[in-house]
């Protein structure tokens, strides 16, 4: 329950680039969508199976800790308005799934010596597309919040404090 929990917080920054993506009038077709899917599948296999392959072991509870509060202030620090192109070209897509997959990155990490890797993959992938389309495609109901970022920050602290009792 955990590993999805961090999965769905890890992406909310997804929420963000939806609605900024919808209230810019750029149109994201299934292409966009089946490119951002593999391209989550490919980064978080790829990153999980370096840190396993080289048992690394840097993220404990501490760092982890460390990386929420890095987080949660990185999210109160962020502008909701992001500028795009009419068209989501391909190579904007994979920056963009490059750009949202990072934070998502680095906490599936911490999952990597005890849940299967396919798991955390499928998790952290999946969550991060689906709330990436959430925040577009119901971006007016999210029009009126310009503090989402606060929601954000308070969601990573609170994982911050979950994290040093689990």
């Amino acid at each position: 329950m955990f590993l999805l929990i961090n999965s769905i917080v890890a992406s909310l920054d997804g929420l963000i680039i939806g609605i900024g993506l919808r209230l810019s009038n750029v149109k994201v077709n299934k292409t966009n969508i089946l490119t951002i899917l593999i391209g989550n599948f490919l980064i978080y296999t790829l990153f999980l199976t370096l840190y396993y392959s080289f048992q690394f072991t840097f993220m404990t509870k501490t760092i982890s800790t460390i990386l929420y509060l890095f987080l949660a202030y990185r999210s109160l620090k962020e502008e909701t308005k992001k500028e795009y192109q009419e068209k989501l070209k391909f190579w904007e897509c994979i920056l963009l799934t490059l750009s949202h997959s990072l934070d998502g990155t680095l906490i599936s990490l911490n999952f990597v010596y005890t849940e299967p890797m396919i798991k955390i993959v499928t998790y952290f992938s999946l969550s991060s597309l689906l709330i990436l389309l959430i925040g577009y495609y119901f971006a007016s109901v999210f029009k009126n919040n310009k503090k989402s970022n606060y929601w954000s920050a308070f969601l990573f602290l609170l994982l911050a404090i979950i994290n040093q009792f689990f």
